[in-house]
Protein backbone atom coordinates (compact mmCIF):
# COMPACT_ATOMS: atom_id res chain seq x y z
CA UNK A 1 0.00 0.00 0.00
CA UNK A 2 3.15 2.59 0.66
CA UNK A 3 3.51 2.22 -2.72
CA UNK A 4 0.46 2.82 -4.36
CA UNK A 5 0.70 6.43 -2.56
CA UNK A 6 4.65 7.58 -2.73
CA UNK A 7 5.75 9.95 -4.29
CA UNK A 8 6.35 8.62 -7.48
CA UNK A 9 2.96 6.43 -7.74
CA UNK A 10 1.40 10.01 -7.72
CA UNK A 11 3.41 11.15 -10.29
CA UNK A 12 2.61 8.06 -12.54
CA UNK A 13 -0.93 8.42 -12.07
CA UNK A 14 -0.92 11.58 -12.80
CA UNK A 15 1.18 11.13 -16.20
CA UNK A 16 -1.35 8.20 -17.38
CA UNK A 17 -4.11 10.49 -16.26
CA UNK A 18 -3.09 13.17 -18.83
CA UNK A 19 -2.51 10.44 -21.55
CA UNK A 20 -5.39 8.85 -21.43
CA UNK A 21 -7.12 12.26 -21.78
CA UNK A 22 -5.29 12.65 -24.61
CA UNK A 23 -5.58 9.65 -26.26
CA UNK A 24 -9.75 10.80 -26.31
CA UNK A 25 -9.07 13.44 -28.09
CA UNK A 26 -7.83 10.96 -30.83
CA UNK A 27 -11.21 10.21 -32.25
CA UNK A 28 -12.17 13.77 -33.18
CA UNK A 29 -8.89 14.99 -33.90
CA UNK A 30 -6.81 12.46 -35.82
CA UNK A 31 -5.21 15.21 -38.24
CA UNK A 32 -3.58 17.15 -35.47
CA UNK A 33 -0.18 17.50 -35.38
CA UNK A 34 0.05 19.11 -32.35
CA UNK A 35 -2.04 16.03 -30.30
CA UNK A 36 0.62 13.43 -32.08
CA UNK A 37 3.50 15.26 -30.70
CA UNK A 38 1.78 15.43 -27.34
CA UNK A 39 0.86 12.27 -26.52
CA UNK A 40 4.60 11.31 -27.91
CA UNK A 41 5.31 13.73 -25.04
CA UNK A 42 3.25 12.11 -22.87
CA UNK A 43 4.98 8.84 -23.46
CA UNK A 44 8.19 9.70 -23.35
CA UNK A 45 7.63 11.12 -19.83
CA UNK A 46 5.77 7.90 -18.63
CA UNK A 47 8.88 5.83 -19.90
CA UNK A 48 7.81 4.21 -23.12
CA UNK A 49 10.36 5.72 -25.78
CA UNK A 50 8.90 3.61 -28.21
CA UNK A 51 5.14 4.34 -28.23
CA UNK A 52 6.86 7.80 -28.29
CA UNK A 53 8.72 7.02 -31.64
CA UNK A 54 5.49 6.00 -32.92
CA UNK A 55 3.32 9.00 -32.53
CA UNK A 56 6.23 11.09 -33.60
CA UNK A 57 6.22 9.42 -36.77
CA UNK A 58 2.82 9.90 -37.22
CA UNK A 59 3.43 12.99 -36.51
CA UNK A 60 6.18 13.44 -39.25
CA UNK A 61 3.90 11.97 -41.79
CA UNK A 62 0.92 14.91 -41.36
CA UNK A 63 3.59 17.23 -41.78
CA UNK A 64 4.52 16.01 -45.03
CA UNK A 65 1.09 15.75 -45.80
CA UNK A 66 0.92 19.86 -45.20
CA UNK A 67 4.12 20.45 -46.92
CA UNK A 68 3.52 17.95 -49.72
CA UNK A 69 -0.31 18.52 -50.57
CA UNK A 70 -0.61 14.44 -50.58
CA UNK A 71 -3.66 12.03 -49.37
CA UNK A 72 -4.81 13.48 -46.32
CA UNK A 73 -3.65 16.85 -47.07
CA UNK A 74 -6.91 19.07 -46.68
CA UNK A 75 -7.48 17.61 -43.39
CA UNK A 76 -3.90 17.71 -42.02
CA UNK A 77 -3.94 21.53 -43.29
CA UNK A 78 -7.57 22.27 -40.85
CA UNK A 79 -6.23 20.23 -38.53
CA UNK A 80 -2.72 22.48 -38.42
CA UNK A 81 -4.80 26.05 -38.85
CA UNK A 82 -6.61 24.58 -35.77
CA UNK A 83 -3.76 23.79 -33.82
CA UNK A 84 -2.21 27.14 -34.27
CA UNK A 85 -5.31 29.13 -33.40
CA UNK A 86 -5.44 26.82 -30.04
CA UNK A 87 -2.04 27.86 -30.04
CA UNK A 88 -2.90 31.49 -29.78
CA UNK A 89 -5.82 31.03 -27.28
CA UNK A 90 -3.34 29.26 -24.82
CA UNK A 91 -0.78 31.84 -25.19
CA UNK A 92 -2.82 34.83 -24.66
CA UNK A 93 -4.42 32.59 -21.88
CA UNK A 94 -0.87 31.94 -19.83
CA UNK A 95 -0.40 35.36 -19.30
CA UNK A 96 -3.00 35.38 -16.87
CA UNK A 97 -1.65 34.53 -13.21
CA UNK A 98 -4.62 31.96 -12.75
CA UNK A 99 -3.21 30.21 -15.83
CA UNK A 100 -1.94 26.70 -15.84
CA UNK A 101 -0.80 24.06 -18.48
CA UNK A 102 0.97 20.91 -17.43
CA UNK A 103 4.61 20.74 -18.89
CA UNK A 104 4.37 17.26 -20.21
CA UNK A 105 2.09 17.89 -22.36
CA UNK A 106 1.97 21.69 -23.54
CA UNK A 107 3.72 22.04 -27.40
CA UNK A 108 7.01 23.42 -27.10
CA UNK A 109 6.11 25.83 -30.00
CA UNK A 110 7.45 29.05 -30.31
CA UNK A 111 4.96 31.72 -31.36
CA UNK A 112 5.39 32.41 -34.74
CA UNK A 113 2.57 34.96 -35.06
CA UNK A 114 1.09 37.90 -33.36
CA UNK A 115 -1.19 38.53 -30.44
CA UNK A 116 -4.21 39.21 -32.13
CA UNK A 117 -6.58 36.09 -32.19
CA UNK A 118 -9.12 36.90 -34.31
CA UNK A 119 -6.37 37.13 -37.02
CA UNK A 120 -6.88 34.66 -40.10
CA UNK A 121 -4.52 31.88 -40.44
CA UNK A 122 -3.89 31.31 -43.80
CA UNK A 123 -2.07 28.42 -45.23
CA UNK A 124 1.38 30.04 -45.71
CA UNK A 125 1.90 29.87 -41.65
CA UNK A 126 0.09 26.45 -41.74
CA UNK A 127 3.01 25.31 -44.04
CA UNK A 128 5.67 27.55 -42.04
CA UNK A 129 4.62 26.09 -38.74
CA UNK A 130 5.09 22.54 -40.19
CA UNK A 131 8.28 23.33 -41.82
CA UNK A 132 10.16 24.74 -38.88
CA UNK A 133 8.46 24.41 -35.23
CA UNK A 134 6.46 21.29 -35.36
CA UNK A 135 9.36 19.22 -38.29
CA UNK A 136 11.79 19.95 -35.30
CA UNK A 137 10.18 18.58 -32.54
CA UNK A 138 8.60 15.56 -34.26
CA UNK A 139 12.68 15.04 -35.06
CA UNK A 140 13.93 15.53 -31.98
CA UNK A 141 11.57 13.35 -30.28
CA UNK A 142 11.96 10.45 -32.78
CA UNK A 143 15.42 10.30 -32.88
CA UNK A 144 16.24 10.22 -28.92
CA UNK A 145 13.61 7.39 -28.86
CA UNK A 146 15.14 5.55 -31.42
CA UNK A 147 18.43 6.02 -29.89
CA UNK A 148 16.84 4.73 -26.64
CA UNK A 149 15.71 1.91 -28.27
CA UNK A 150 18.74 0.59 -29.61
CA UNK A 151 17.47 1.24 -33.56
CA UNK A 152 20.77 3.29 -34.06
CA UNK A 153 20.32 2.99 -37.75
CA UNK A 154 16.99 4.27 -37.78
CA UNK A 155 18.39 7.08 -35.27
CA UNK A 156 21.11 7.69 -37.75
CA UNK A 157 18.68 8.08 -40.67
CA UNK A 158 16.64 10.79 -38.86
CA UNK A 159 19.02 12.33 -37.05
CA UNK A 160 20.86 13.02 -41.17
CA UNK A 161 17.45 14.24 -42.35
CA UNK A 162 17.52 16.39 -39.07
CA UNK A 163 20.49 18.20 -39.45
CA UNK A 164 19.49 19.00 -43.49
CA UNK A 165 16.55 20.94 -42.32
CA UNK A 166 17.86 22.28 -39.03
CA UNK A 167 21.88 22.06 -39.75
CA UNK A 168 22.42 24.70 -36.80
CA UNK A 169 20.24 22.99 -34.27
CA UNK A 170 22.97 21.58 -30.79
CA UNK A 171 20.37 19.22 -30.42
CA UNK A 172 20.74 16.99 -33.39
CA UNK A 173 24.62 17.80 -33.11
CA UNK A 174 24.81 15.80 -29.69
CA UNK A 175 22.34 13.64 -30.60
CA UNK A 176 25.60 12.77 -33.67
CA UNK A 177 27.74 12.20 -31.02
CA UNK A 178 25.29 9.66 -28.96
CA UNK A 179 25.11 8.13 -31.91
CA UNK A 180 28.36 7.49 -33.38
CA UNK A 181 29.68 6.99 -29.45
CA UNK A 182 26.91 3.89 -29.01
CA UNK A 183 27.81 2.38 -32.58
CA UNK A 184 31.76 2.49 -31.83
CA UNK A 185 31.48 1.28 -28.13
CA UNK A 186 28.38 -1.80 -30.34
CA UNK A 187 31.31 -2.34 -32.89
CA UNK A 188 34.41 -2.83 -30.26
CA UNK A 189 32.51 -5.64 -28.21
CA UNK A 190 32.09 -7.45 -31.22
CA UNK A 191 35.62 -6.76 -32.40
CA UNK A 192 35.31 -4.97 -35.63
CA UNK A 193 36.17 -1.56 -36.73
CA UNK A 194 33.24 1.10 -36.78
CA UNK A 195 34.86 3.15 -39.43
CA UNK A 196 34.98 0.43 -41.95
CA UNK A 197 31.39 -0.35 -41.26
CA UNK A 198 28.63 0.79 -43.67
CA UNK A 199 25.63 2.05 -42.90
CA UNK A 200 22.95 -0.46 -43.57
CA UNK A 201 24.73 -2.76 -41.00
CA UNK A 202 24.56 -0.78 -38.05
CA UNK A 203 22.05 -2.47 -35.11
CA UNK A 204 18.43 -1.69 -35.69
CA UNK A 205 16.92 -3.85 -33.14
CA UNK A 206 16.45 -3.36 -29.39
CA UNK A 207 14.21 -3.96 -26.54
CA UNK A 208 11.28 -2.09 -24.94
CA UNK A 209 8.72 -2.61 -21.88
CA UNK A 210 6.53 -5.94 -22.57
CA UNK A 211 3.31 -5.09 -20.14
CA UNK A 212 -0.38 -5.02 -19.86
CA UNK A 213 -0.84 -1.32 -20.57
CA UNK A 214 -2.50 0.27 -18.04
CA UNK A 215 -4.90 1.97 -20.76
CA UNK A 216 -5.71 -1.16 -22.32
CA UNK A 217 -9.12 -1.78 -22.47
CA UNK A 218 -9.43 -4.74 -24.67
CA UNK A 219 -7.66 -7.46 -22.69
CA UNK A 220 -10.14 -10.10 -21.24
CA UNK A 221 -10.40 -11.38 -17.82
CA UNK A 222 -9.38 -14.63 -18.96
CA UNK A 223 -10.27 -16.58 -15.66
CA UNK A 224 -13.90 -15.53 -15.44
CA UNK A 225 -16.35 -18.36 -15.81
CA UNK A 226 -17.44 -16.66 -18.86
CA UNK A 227 -13.59 -16.99 -20.50
CA UNK A 228 -13.21 -20.25 -19.40
CA UNK A 229 -16.42 -21.41 -21.24
CA UNK A 230 -15.70 -19.77 -24.41
CA UNK A 231 -11.99 -21.23 -24.25
CA UNK A 232 -13.45 -24.69 -23.34
CA UNK A 233 -16.05 -24.55 -25.99
CA UNK A 234 -13.68 -24.27 -28.87
CA UNK A 235 -10.97 -26.66 -27.12
CA UNK A 236 -13.73 -29.45 -27.58
CA UNK A 237 -14.01 -29.06 -31.44
CA UNK A 238 -10.07 -29.68 -31.40
CA UNK A 239 -9.34 -32.18 -27.99
CA UNK A 240 -12.39 -33.94 -26.98
CA UNK A 241 -10.57 -35.15 -23.95
CA UNK A 242 -8.69 -31.83 -22.80
CA UNK A 243 -9.70 -28.60 -21.00
CA UNK A 244 -8.96 -25.35 -20.01
CA UNK A 245 -9.00 -24.54 -16.22
CA UNK A 246 -6.80 -22.14 -14.12
CA UNK A 247 -3.71 -23.54 -13.53
CA UNK A 248 -0.82 -22.16 -11.01
CA UNK A 249 3.24 -21.89 -13.05
CA UNK A 250 6.00 -20.99 -11.95
CA UNK A 251 7.41 -17.32 -12.03
CA UNK A 252 9.43 -16.53 -14.74
CA UNK A 253 12.75 -15.35 -13.17
CA UNK A 254 14.31 -12.03 -14.06
CA UNK A 255 18.36 -11.89 -15.17
CA UNK A 256 19.03 -10.14 -11.67
CA UNK A 257 17.45 -13.10 -9.82
CA UNK A 258 19.35 -15.84 -11.63
CA UNK A 259 21.90 -16.49 -9.23
CA UNK A 260 19.59 -16.83 -6.12
CA UNK A 261 16.35 -17.81 -7.66
CA UNK A 262 18.86 -21.12 -8.98
CA UNK A 263 21.10 -22.01 -6.51
CA UNK A 264 19.80 -25.32 -5.08
CA UNK A 265 17.51 -27.62 -6.68
CA UNK A 266 14.78 -27.56 -3.83
CA UNK A 267 14.78 -23.60 -3.59
CA UNK A 268 10.90 -21.93 -3.02
CA UNK A 269 9.60 -21.41 -6.51
CA UNK A 270 6.75 -18.61 -6.37
CA UNK A 271 3.80 -19.50 -8.58
CA UNK A 272 1.26 -17.41 -10.71
CA UNK A 273 -2.14 -17.79 -11.44
CA UNK A 274 -2.31 -18.93 -15.48
CA UNK A 275 -4.73 -20.63 -17.39
CA UNK A 276 -3.35 -24.13 -18.68
CA UNK A 277 -4.91 -27.37 -20.24
CA UNK A 278 -5.68 -30.89 -18.38
CA UNK A 279 -6.82 -33.96 -18.91
CA UNK A 280 -10.35 -34.93 -18.77
CA UNK A 281 -10.05 -38.43 -18.26
CA UNK A 282 -7.07 -40.63 -18.01
CA UNK A 283 -4.92 -40.63 -21.62
CA UNK A 284 -2.60 -43.13 -22.46
CA UNK A 285 1.02 -42.99 -23.62
CA UNK A 286 1.03 -42.39 -27.85
CA UNK A 287 -2.68 -40.72 -28.24
CA UNK A 288 -3.33 -38.03 -30.58
CA UNK A 289 -5.24 -35.83 -28.45
CA UNK A 290 -5.44 -32.85 -30.49
CA UNK A 291 -5.55 -31.35 -33.76
CA UNK A 292 -5.78 -27.98 -34.60
CA UNK A 293 -5.76 -25.66 -37.52
CA UNK A 294 -5.57 -21.78 -37.58
CA UNK A 295 -5.85 -18.86 -40.08
CA UNK A 296 -3.05 -16.73 -38.05
CA UNK A 297 -0.14 -18.16 -40.31
CA UNK A 298 2.81 -16.82 -42.15
CA UNK A 299 5.23 -17.76 -45.19
CA UNK A 300 7.95 -15.44 -45.69
CA UNK A 301 8.97 -17.30 -49.32
CA UNK A 302 7.98 -19.93 -52.00
CA UNK A 303 4.38 -19.08 -51.64
CA UNK A 304 3.72 -21.89 -54.23
CA UNK A 305 4.82 -24.28 -51.71
CA UNK A 306 2.43 -23.66 -49.25
CA UNK A 307 -1.12 -23.03 -48.75
CA UNK A 308 -1.66 -19.70 -47.59
CA UNK A 309 -4.24 -19.92 -45.11
CA UNK A 310 -3.11 -23.30 -43.17
CA UNK A 311 0.71 -23.37 -44.51
CA UNK A 312 0.48 -26.94 -45.47
CA UNK A 313 2.51 -28.55 -48.06
CA UNK A 314 0.61 -28.05 -51.35
CA UNK A 315 0.11 -31.36 -53.39
CA UNK A 316 2.58 -29.99 -56.11
CA UNK A 317 5.37 -30.83 -53.49
CA UNK A 318 6.93 -33.70 -53.04
CA UNK A 319 6.19 -33.46 -48.97
CA UNK A 320 2.76 -33.26 -50.08
CA UNK A 321 0.26 -35.80 -48.43
CA UNK A 322 -2.02 -35.58 -51.78
CA UNK A 323 -4.39 -37.91 -50.65
CA UNK A 324 -5.84 -35.64 -47.72
CA UNK A 325 -6.18 -32.64 -49.51
CA UNK A 326 -9.40 -33.24 -52.07
CA UNK A 327 -7.31 -35.36 -54.63
CA UNK A 328 -3.96 -32.81 -54.51
CA UNK A 329 -5.74 -29.70 -56.36
CA UNK A 330 -4.49 -26.20 -55.52
CA UNK A 331 -6.40 -23.62 -55.58
CA UNK A 332 -5.21 -19.96 -56.54
CA UNK A 333 -6.61 -16.51 -55.41
CA UNK A 334 -8.82 -15.60 -58.73
CA UNK A 335 -7.88 -11.87 -58.13
CA UNK A 336 -4.67 -11.87 -57.48
CA UNK A 337 -2.85 -15.04 -58.30
CA UNK A 338 -0.15 -14.54 -55.82
CA UNK A 339 -1.42 -17.03 -53.04
CA UNK A 340 -2.32 -20.89 -53.44
CA UNK A 341 -4.46 -23.02 -51.43
CA UNK A 342 -4.68 -26.46 -50.34
CA UNK A 343 -8.11 -26.88 -50.44
CA UNK A 344 -11.75 -25.13 -51.20
CA UNK A 345 -12.57 -24.99 -47.32
CA UNK A 346 -9.05 -23.12 -46.97
CA UNK A 347 -9.91 -20.58 -49.78
CA UNK A 348 -13.44 -20.15 -48.73
CA UNK A 349 -12.03 -19.59 -45.34
CA UNK A 350 -8.92 -17.44 -46.38
CA UNK A 351 -11.92 -15.21 -48.44
CA UNK A 352 -14.23 -14.68 -46.01
CA UNK A 353 -12.08 -14.28 -42.43
CA UNK A 354 -8.25 -12.16 -44.13
CA UNK A 355 -7.16 -12.12 -47.80
CA UNK A 356 -10.01 -9.79 -48.73
CA UNK A 357 -8.46 -7.42 -46.94
CA UNK A 358 -5.40 -7.99 -48.17
CA UNK A 359 -5.42 -9.38 -51.38
CA UNK A 360 -3.57 -7.46 -54.32
CA UNK A 361 -0.66 -6.23 -51.57
CA UNK A 362 2.53 -7.40 -51.90
CA UNK A 363 4.14 -8.57 -48.86
CA UNK A 364 7.53 -9.68 -50.36
CA UNK A 365 10.82 -8.31 -48.95
CA UNK A 366 14.43 -9.07 -48.81
CA UNK A 367 15.23 -9.81 -45.29
CA UNK A 368 18.97 -10.60 -43.99
CA UNK A 369 19.27 -14.08 -42.43
CA UNK A 370 19.93 -12.60 -38.83
CA UNK A 371 16.48 -10.90 -39.11
CA UNK A 372 14.53 -13.93 -40.64
CA UNK A 373 12.85 -14.86 -37.28
CA UNK A 374 11.67 -11.60 -36.88
CA UNK A 375 10.78 -11.01 -40.43
CA UNK A 376 8.46 -13.87 -39.93
CA UNK A 377 7.16 -12.34 -36.72
CA UNK A 378 6.26 -9.12 -38.56
CA UNK A 379 3.70 -11.39 -41.24
CA UNK A 380 1.78 -13.02 -38.23
CA UNK A 381 1.13 -9.21 -37.42
CA UNK A 382 -0.20 -8.06 -41.01
CA UNK A 383 -2.48 -11.58 -40.81
CA UNK A 384 -3.79 -10.36 -37.60
CA UNK A 385 -4.37 -7.15 -38.88
CA UNK A 386 -5.84 -8.47 -42.01
CA UNK A 387 -7.81 -10.78 -40.13
CA UNK A 388 -9.30 -7.82 -38.22
CA UNK A 389 -9.63 -5.36 -40.71
CA UNK A 390 -11.68 -8.02 -43.06
CA UNK A 391 -13.56 -8.82 -40.01
CA UNK A 392 -14.32 -5.31 -39.35
CA UNK A 393 -13.04 -5.99 -35.78
CA UNK A 394 -10.29 -4.60 -33.20
CA UNK A 395 -7.09 -6.86 -33.64
CA UNK A 396 -6.81 -7.44 -29.98
CA UNK A 397 -10.43 -8.43 -29.97
CA UNK A 398 -9.64 -11.53 -32.73
CA UNK A 399 -10.18 -14.91 -30.92
CA UNK A 400 -7.07 -16.25 -32.59
CA UNK A 401 -5.16 -13.57 -29.78
CA UNK A 402 -7.68 -12.43 -27.65
CA UNK A 403 -7.36 -15.34 -25.02
CA UNK A 404 -3.36 -15.38 -25.41
CA UNK A 405 -0.93 -13.97 -23.12
CA UNK A 406 1.13 -11.77 -23.91
CA UNK A 407 4.22 -12.43 -21.35
CA UNK A 408 3.14 -9.34 -19.63
CA UNK A 409 5.70 -7.93 -16.79
CA UNK A 410 3.02 -8.62 -14.40
CA UNK A 411 3.88 -12.24 -14.79
CA UNK A 412 7.18 -12.00 -13.43
CA UNK A 413 5.46 -10.46 -10.67
CA UNK A 414 6.54 -6.67 -11.37
CA UNK A 415 4.29 -4.13 -9.96
CA UNK A 416 4.36 -1.05 -12.00
CA UNK A 417 3.61 1.72 -9.23
CA UNK A 418 6.23 -0.13 -7.46
CA UNK A 419 9.07 -0.18 -9.92
CA UNK A 420 8.37 3.20 -11.72
CA UNK A 421 10.93 5.11 -10.87
CA UNK A 422 11.56 9.12 -11.21
CA UNK A 423 13.68 11.36 -9.12
CA UNK A 424 12.18 14.11 -6.60
CA UNK A 425 11.45 16.28 -9.59
CA UNK A 426 9.46 14.05 -11.92
CA UNK A 427 12.41 13.35 -14.14
CA UNK A 428 12.86 9.37 -15.38
CA UNK A 429 15.62 7.65 -13.97
CA UNK A 430 16.23 6.34 -17.41
CA UNK A 431 14.49 5.91 -20.50
CA UNK A 432 11.97 3.45 -19.62
CA UNK A 433 10.94 4.46 -15.99
CA UNK A 434 13.47 1.58 -14.30
CA UNK A 435 10.74 -1.16 -15.45
CA UNK A 436 12.24 -4.43 -17.31
CA UNK A 437 12.25 -4.04 -20.96
CA UNK A 438 12.41 -7.57 -22.67
CA UNK A 439 10.14 -7.11 -25.94
CA UNK A 440 12.20 -7.16 -29.49
CA UNK A 441 11.46 -3.81 -30.78
CA UNK A 442 12.39 -2.30 -34.27
CA UNK A 443 11.43 0.75 -35.71
CA UNK A 444 10.95 -1.10 -39.00
CA UNK A 445 8.92 -4.31 -37.47
CA UNK A 446 6.72 -2.10 -34.90
CA UNK A 447 6.13 1.41 -36.61
CA UNK A 448 7.31 0.88 -40.52
CA UNK A 449 6.10 -2.16 -42.22
CA UNK A 450 2.28 -2.32 -40.27
CA UNK A 451 1.43 1.51 -40.94
CA UNK A 452 2.69 0.85 -44.54
CA UNK A 453 0.93 -2.63 -45.30
CA UNK A 454 -1.85 -0.78 -43.46
CA UNK A 455 -2.12 2.43 -46.16
CA UNK A 456 -1.50 -0.17 -48.79
CA UNK A 457 -4.90 -2.31 -47.58
CA UNK A 458 -6.25 1.37 -48.01
CA UNK A 459 -7.08 2.09 -44.40
CA UNK A 460 -6.57 5.48 -42.79
CA UNK A 461 -4.21 5.10 -39.96
CA UNK A 462 -4.65 8.65 -39.07
CA UNK A 463 -9.00 8.15 -38.22
CA UNK A 464 -8.10 4.47 -37.03
CA UNK A 465 -5.52 5.13 -34.70
CA UNK A 466 -8.09 3.47 -31.94
CA UNK A 467 -7.50 0.11 -33.83
CA UNK A 468 -3.95 0.59 -35.13
CA UNK A 469 -1.58 2.15 -33.09
CA UNK A 470 1.59 1.31 -31.66
CA UNK A 471 0.96 -0.26 -28.21
CA UNK A 472 -1.41 -2.16 -29.79
CA UNK A 473 1.50 -4.18 -32.10
CA UNK A 474 3.51 -4.32 -29.01
CA UNK A 475 0.68 -6.19 -27.35
CA UNK A 476 -0.01 -8.30 -30.30
CA UNK A 477 4.24 -9.09 -30.59
CA UNK A 478 3.71 -9.67 -26.91
CA UNK A 479 1.26 -12.48 -27.47
CA UNK A 480 2.77 -13.76 -30.86
CA UNK A 481 6.69 -14.27 -30.03
CA UNK A 482 5.72 -16.64 -27.13
CA UNK A 483 3.49 -18.83 -28.43
CA UNK A 484 4.38 -18.90 -32.82
CA UNK A 485 5.43 -22.18 -34.06
CA UNK A 486 8.18 -21.86 -36.95
CA UNK A 487 9.75 -24.29 -39.54
CA UNK A 488 12.81 -23.85 -41.29
CA UNK A 489 14.07 -24.26 -45.11
CA UNK A 490 16.14 -26.63 -46.17
CA UNK A 491 19.12 -23.85 -46.18
CA UNK A 492 17.82 -23.09 -42.10
CA UNK A 493 16.54 -20.25 -42.54
CA UNK A 494 12.85 -19.69 -41.21
CA UNK A 495 10.31 -20.21 -43.74
CA UNK A 496 6.56 -20.64 -42.20
CA UNK A 497 5.03 -20.09 -39.28
CA UNK A 498 2.16 -20.24 -36.98
CA UNK A 499 0.05 -19.44 -33.74
CA UNK A 500 -2.89 -21.74 -32.69
CA UNK A 501 -4.85 -20.49 -29.97
CA UNK A 502 -5.95 -23.31 -28.39
CA UNK A 503 -2.47 -24.77 -28.56
CA UNK A 504 -1.44 -22.15 -26.99
CA UNK A 505 -2.80 -22.16 -23.97
CA UNK A 506 -0.66 -25.04 -22.84
CA UNK A 507 2.22 -24.40 -20.66
CA UNK A 508 5.52 -25.19 -21.27
CA UNK A 509 8.10 -27.67 -19.81
CA UNK A 510 10.94 -28.43 -20.87
CA UNK A 511 10.22 -31.69 -19.72
CA UNK A 512 6.86 -32.18 -21.69
CA UNK A 513 4.38 -34.77 -21.56
CA UNK A 514 2.77 -34.37 -25.25
CA UNK A 515 4.80 -33.95 -28.47
CA UNK A 516 3.40 -32.49 -31.45
CA UNK A 517 3.72 -32.35 -35.25
CA UNK A 518 2.29 -29.43 -37.36
CA UNK A 519 1.65 -29.85 -40.88
CA UNK A 520 -1.10 -27.73 -41.84
CA UNK A 521 -3.14 -28.70 -38.35
CA UNK A 522 -1.09 -28.87 -35.47
CA UNK A 523 -1.66 -32.45 -33.68
CA UNK A 524 -0.53 -33.28 -29.85
CA UNK A 525 0.51 -36.80 -28.82
CA UNK A 526 1.03 -38.24 -25.48
CA UNK A 527 4.78 -39.34 -25.30
CA UNK A 528 5.87 -42.67 -25.51
CA UNK A 529 9.18 -41.75 -23.89
CA UNK A 530 9.69 -38.91 -21.34
CA UNK A 531 12.65 -36.55 -22.15
CA UNK A 532 15.93 -38.25 -20.26
CA UNK A 533 17.88 -36.18 -17.52
CA UNK A 534 19.50 -36.91 -14.46
CA UNK A 535 17.07 -35.49 -11.93
CA UNK A 536 13.82 -37.18 -13.63
CA UNK A 537 11.87 -38.66 -10.67
CA UNK A 538 12.01 -42.33 -11.75
CA UNK A 539 8.49 -43.22 -10.55
CA UNK A 540 6.75 -40.66 -13.57
CA UNK A 541 5.84 -42.77 -16.33
CA UNK A 542 4.50 -41.39 -19.97
CA UNK A 543 0.95 -41.04 -20.59
CA UNK A 544 -1.16 -38.36 -18.65
CA UNK A 545 -3.73 -38.95 -15.64
CA UNK A 546 -7.62 -37.61 -15.47
CA UNK A 547 -6.45 -33.94 -13.71
CA UNK A 548 -2.86 -33.59 -14.55
CA UNK A 549 -2.13 -30.79 -16.61
CA UNK A 550 -0.99 -31.18 -20.49
CA UNK A 551 2.91 -29.83 -20.83
CA UNK A 552 4.60 -28.95 -24.25
CA UNK A 553 7.68 -27.45 -24.84
CA UNK A 554 8.34 -24.82 -27.16
CA UNK A 555 11.89 -24.47 -27.72
CA UNK A 556 14.46 -27.46 -28.36
CA UNK A 557 14.29 -29.49 -25.18
CA UNK A 558 17.52 -31.06 -26.70
CA UNK A 559 19.45 -27.90 -25.85
CA UNK A 560 21.27 -27.57 -22.60
CA UNK A 561 19.56 -25.24 -19.77
CA UNK A 562 21.60 -22.31 -20.68
CA UNK A 563 20.76 -21.93 -24.23
CA UNK A 564 16.86 -23.16 -23.40
CA UNK A 565 16.88 -20.41 -20.96
CA UNK A 566 18.50 -18.01 -23.70
CA UNK A 567 15.27 -18.64 -25.99
CA UNK A 568 12.71 -18.31 -22.97
CA UNK A 569 14.12 -14.64 -22.24
CA UNK A 570 13.47 -13.59 -26.06
CA UNK A 571 10.32 -15.33 -26.51
CA UNK A 572 8.75 -15.46 -22.66
CA UNK A 573 10.34 -12.67 -21.51
CA UNK A 574 11.86 -14.12 -18.47
CA UNK A 575 13.98 -17.49 -17.75
CA UNK A 576 12.32 -21.01 -17.54
CA UNK A 577 11.63 -21.79 -14.00
CA UNK A 578 10.16 -25.70 -14.64
CA UNK A 579 11.81 -28.31 -12.09
CA UNK A 580 14.20 -29.29 -15.08
CA UNK A 581 15.37 -26.18 -15.68
CA UNK A 582 16.03 -25.58 -12.22
CA UNK A 583 17.66 -29.03 -11.48
CA UNK A 584 20.38 -28.60 -14.41
CA UNK A 585 21.44 -25.02 -13.61
CA UNK A 586 21.89 -26.78 -9.80
CA UNK A 587 23.94 -29.34 -11.28
CA UNK A 588 25.97 -27.37 -13.30
CA UNK A 589 26.63 -24.64 -10.44
CA UNK A 590 27.22 -28.04 -8.23
CA UNK A 591 30.10 -29.59 -10.30
CA UNK A 592 31.88 -26.37 -11.05
CA UNK A 593 31.96 -26.27 -7.26
CA UNK A 594 33.28 -29.12 -7.22
CA UNK A 595 36.03 -28.62 -10.38
CA UNK A 596 36.94 -25.25 -8.17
Amino acid sequence: MEAQTSPTSSILRSRLAELTELQKHLATQPYSIVLHLKLAKSYKYLGYPDLAVGDAYKALLLIDEVLEELEYYEMALDAAKADITSFRAHEIASRRPDYHVSEHVECCCISLVDDDEAEAIDDVEAVTWAKTCWSKTAYDILVEGLIDCGCFRSAFDYNTRALKAFPYMPSFETYRETITLKLRTYFKSTGENFDTIDVLDYPDKGLVRRELYPWNEYEPDRFSPESIQFLNKEMTSVAPKLEVKVANLPLLSRKDEISSASSFPTQQVHHVKQLGVFAKQDIPPGEQILQEKSLLTAISRLHETYCDACVATLPASTDAEVDSKEGGTTIACEDCDEVFFCSTDCHDLAQAQYHSAICGVSLEQKVPANEASDYLYSLLLIRTLALAEAQEVHPLMLKEVRYIWGDYHDYLGINLHRTWNADSRGQLIDPFASVPHTLPFSFSNNILTPLNILEKMDVNIFEHSHRYDTWIFNTLYGKIRGTASAKQGLDFKPEIAAVHPMWCLTNHSCDPNVSWEWQGSIKFWTREKLVDWKGRDPKLQPGILEGEEVFSHYCDIRLPVKERREWAVGALGGDCMCTRCIWEEADGDREKGVAE
